[in-house]
Formats: structure tokens, C-alpha cells, sequence
């Protein structure tokens, strides 16, 4: 156990579907259910059945906190009120009918799994068979690490999920919808469901997505000399942090470890080869990060195009009913003008017209008296 080294990480993977919520807490909180628990043992060889009542099911109490969760409909109820406070609805994925693939839609789950540290195990050696590709046992035993002392494990799991809650969960503690402290495997850990979602500044009340603010390319999130911060580069940055935090709390955390540098009965010979492959590996990771980065990027620029898109449709549409409505309102006011104006013109001739009448009756009428007054001649 000298020569054990205590390191601090996380694994974390993301969804899109609120329904596989649904599967991912069936494993996640098997204690819960024995047929769960069947189920999932027959799957898992790593899993010892008669552990699983030491597992610790939790449930968001609604008040920043994690309380004992006695199914696990309470987390997908409490996940149902977040989603009911998005003030944009969670988008569908779009499916490519050339590739059968499918892209955009909102990243809504992130699953989180932290494991407690060898330096606070105890080794239980030679206590898993060793089973090939096709599940057969080889004949070689493998060892089980267990928690030195249960309570020392639980604090140790509720520091790092308040940095993770601090630091990495964009909506904190009440983005957390569930959590499971499992025993019953072959390293404790805890496993985290949580979604994406946090406080929308332009909504008070209302929550919007976060997942590439704070797990990929975002144009608004940059460092010191304004360029724009990588989701490769956030999870090193994450990592790093973790590491920190926990040192700084007194854990027995390693802050820069070469694991195989402690591995004693390593030859030179088995240490190049695996720092041979171990290379390989870093640098596939490395590739399939940036690969994920690049697609994470392009799914966000897609997202905001078909926003932006709608955006404008819904814009033109008003444009064109309100055009519509001048055009009606100006034939209207044109007829209107025009009605007045022949109407004017229609009254100043027959005004016209009248005092022409009246000049002629005049000039009758003075004929008419004149001849009365001239005398008659005989």
C-alpha cells in the first residue's frame, strides 16, 4: 500500500435524450430494485451482489442538497421540473436521411462517475477471476479494492461533488438530479446524473443549456488574450482544479503522477512497451477529443443557424403581413382621396353651373321687366 498511488479524476459522458434517463438510473441505482440488481450482476462480473445494500441511493431535495432516494422516478421527477423551466424547449436531433446519422438537438444528461482513491482502499488480492475476450476464466486472479473506512469514503465523495457542483456542473447543486455511492464493485465510486441547464440571465426564473459554455467551443467563453477556450482544454482545466481542491481539503492526492514509475516489478523492457502504447493511447485521445471538439462546435454553429433561421422566417412573415396591411390601407386612403377629391370637383361645377342659372334667370327677368315698362304703340 506504500507504494499506492491516491489519484483524483472524473469520467463524464453526455446524452441528448431525456428518455434515456430512465436506463441510465436502472444501473445506476440497481440497489434499488433486486431484479435490477440480477439483471445487471449477470452484465457486470466486476459487480458483488451481496454488497449492493452497502450502495447509497440520493435524490435532489430541491433545496441545493442530496437526500436518501427510495426510486428512482424521484430523480426523473425532479429532472421533469428543471426541463419544465427551460425557456427554449429542448431540441430533437435531426437525422441525416443520407448518412442515417443524427446531428444537432440539445445535450440535456451529463453522467459523471468519481472513484475513491487506492491510497484509501484496502487490496483484497487475487479476488476476481481474470476472463478472456469470450468471458472464460484464464486461470489468473485479479484484486477488489474496498474502502479502508466507510465514512472517511463518504467525506472524500462529498468534497469532490462540491467541486464538481462548484466548478463543473454549469447549473451546480440543483442541476444534480441523482446520485449513487456504490461499494459493491471492484473500486468505490460514486455516480452522478446531472443535466446541462442553469439559470438563463435573460429569463429570471427560467433555465437554458449550458453544455458548450461549459464542455465545448463557446464563443463566449475565453481566456485572458480573448481567444476562444477549447472543450479539450476546459476538461484539463477541470481535471487539474480537482486535483487542487482535494489536496488543499487534505486528501492524499497526487498532483502529477506517472503511475507506472510505482509500479516496482515493471522491467525496462514491459515499461517501454507500455509507455509505447500508453503514447499510442494519449495521442488517439487526444485526436478523439479534438474530433469531438470540432463536432460539438459544429452542432452548436448549426444550432444557431437554424435559431437564426427561424428567427428571420418568423421576421419576413411579419415584414410581409405588415406590407400587406400598407398596401390595403394606402388603396383605401387613395379611393378615400380620390372620392373627396371627385366630389369637391363635382360640387364646384354644379356651383358653377347654379350661378350660371341664376345670371341667366337675372338676365330673364330684367328682359322681363323691361318689356313690361316699354310702352305699346298703336
Amino acid at each position: 500500500m506504500a507504494d499506492e498511488v491516491g489519484r483524483a479524476g472524473f469520467h463524464v459522458t453526455h446524452e441528448k435524450s431525456v428518455k434515456k434517463r430512465g436506463a441510465i438510473l436502472d444501473e445506476m441505482m440497481r440497489e434499488l430494485k433486486d431484479e435490477s440488481i440480477e439483471r445487471w450482476a449477470q452484465r457486470n462480473p466486476s459487480i458483488v451482489v451481496d454488497d449492493e445494500s452497502l450502495n447509497i441511493a440520493l435524490v435532489n431535495g430541491g433545496e441545493g442538497d442530496l437526500v436518501p432516494c427510495n426510486d428512482p422516478k424521484e430523480v426523473l421527477a425532479y429532472g421533469q421540473q428543471r426541463l419544465a423551466k427551460l425557456s427554449t424547449p429542448v431540441k430533437e436531433p435531426k437525422r441525416n436521411p443520407a448518412t442515417g446519422k443524427e446531428t444537432g438537438g440539445t445535450w440535456t444528461s451529463s453522467m459523471f462517475v468519481l472513484h475513491l482513491p487506492k491510497s484509501l482502499c484496502r487490496e483484497v488480492k487475487d479476488f476476481y477471476p481474470v476472463l478472456d475476450d469470450d468471458g472464460h476464466e484464464t486461470g489468473r486472479r485479479r484484486s477488489r479494492w474496498v474502502a479502508r473506512d466507510r465514512d472517511e469514503a463518504l467525506q472524500y465523495f462529498e468534497d469532490a461533488m462540491g467541486y464538481m457542483a462548484q466548478e463543473v456542473i454549469p447549473g451546480g447543486w440543483d442541476a444534480i438530479l441523482g446520485a449513487d455511492i456504490q461499494f459493491s464493485e471492484s473500486t468505490p465510486h460514486i455516480q452522478v446524473l446531472a443535466d446541462t441547464f442553469a439559470p438563463d440571465p435573460k429569463h429570471p426564473g427560467q433555465l437554458r443549456t449550458e453544455f458548450s459554455r461549459a464542455y465545448g467551443s463557446h464563443r463566449d467563453v475565453r481566456d485572458d488574450k480573448g481567444r476562444q477556450i477549447s472543450g479539450q482544454a476546459k476538461f484539463r482545466r477541470y481535471h487539474d482544479g480537482l486535483k487542487q481542491y482535494m489536496i488543499e481539503r487534505g486528501w492524499p492526492v497526487e498532483r502529477d503522477v506517472d503511475p507506472l514509475r510505482h509500479d516496482k516489478t515493471a522491467t525496462k523492457e514491459m515499461y517501454g512497451a507500455m509507455m509505447d502504447k500508453q503514447r499510442t493511447l494519449d495521442e488517439r485521445e487526444q485526436e478523439l477529443a479534438a474530433e469531438r471538439s470540432e463536432i460539438e462546435q459544429s452542432n452548436s454553429s448549426l444550432d444557431d443557424q437554424w435559431e437564426n433561421l427561424d428567427i428571420a422566417r418568423a421576421e419576413l412573415k411579419q415584414e410581409r403581413e405588415q406590407l400587406q396591411k400598407d398596401k390595403q390601407r394606402a388603396h383605401e386612403e387613395a379611393r378615400a382621396q380620390g372620392y373627396a377629391k371627385g366630389l369637391a370637383e363635382g360640387r364646384a361645377q354644379a356651383e358653377a353651373i347654379r350661378e350660371r342659372v341664376c345670371q341667366q334667370l337675372d338676365e330673364a327677368q330684367q328682359i322681363y321687366g323691361e318689356a313690361l315698362a316699354a310702352p305699346l304703340d298703336h
